[in-house]
């Protein structure tokens, strides 16, 4: 595939700096997963160290994956670049640290010419993570959460914009979502109901709406592109 590449860690600071010495772009993409190690360690103290490690290589572009998990608002209420975000956890803190320390590099670690795009990622959803089969799995069982809005994005799509924006002259944020939140009872009903399962039982029916609507107007207008709905 003309791939090459090097295992490594962000704690090994010499080899990570001869890594990307004669490197132009740098996608900056980590997930706690199932490891133990914390949101701070992982995202904010990471980011830190790859800005140590960039300063004095080629390095000139830097995109890096976050999350829509940064707006702490949770009554329905539309939400874009510009909203505050103030998540009251630690881990959502975290996230927010992170991307404060890569936009805010170039005055200081990085070259000045150096520009940085953080993606705010919705859900994810497509090969290996399957959105079907994950609410499959709800089928017949007792939730909470059918008021809160669920806002998705393809993972082909979250190439798709990194692709884009790796050419781009662009240093800020962009909400990479399909810009189609949807209740999660409606959209969990309609899976369930299409797959001929067993109904979910939701706790309450028709309530306030929670979570947010994350705006995709900027992802459209900058890149051009218009996302797939989740099937």
């Amino acid at each position: 595939m003309g791939v090459v590449p090097a295992v490594l860690s962000l704690d090994d600071a010499d080899k990570l700096h001869d890594t990307l010495a004669d490197r132009d772009c740098v996608c900056f993409c980590v997930a706690a997963g199932r490891s133990r190690q914390s949101y701070l360690e992982l995202y904010a103290n990471g980011a830190r160290r790859l800005v140590d490690a960039c300063s004095g290589t080629a390095v000139r572009r830097i995109l890096y994956t976050s999350s829509t998990r940064v707006y702490a608002q949770d009554d329905g209420s539309m939400v874009d670049e510009d909203s505050p975000t103030e998540p009251p956890d630690e881990d959502g803190q975290a996230l927010v640290q992170a991307e404060r320390t890569l936009l805010d590099a170039r005055n200081g670690g990085l070259h000045s010419d150096t520009s940085v795009s953080v993606l705010r990622l919705g859900g994810i959803h497509g090969p290996g993570r399957e959105l079907a089969a994950r609410i499959h799995l709800a089928a017949g069982a007792m939730r909470t959460d059918g008021d809160a809005y669920v806002n998705l994005i393809h993972l082909n799509d979250i190439v798709e914009a990194m692709i884009r924006l790796m050419g781009m002259n662009h240093h800020g944020v962009i909400n990479v979502c399909d810009g189609r939140p949807t209740l999660r009872r409606e959209l969990y009903d309609r899976e369930i109901a299409s797959a001929g399962l067993a109904a979910i039982r939701w706790s309450s029916s028709g309530g306030q709406p929670r979570g947010k609507r994350v705006s995709t107007d900027r992802l459209r207008q900058l890149l051009g592109m218009t996302p797939q709905p989740a099937d």
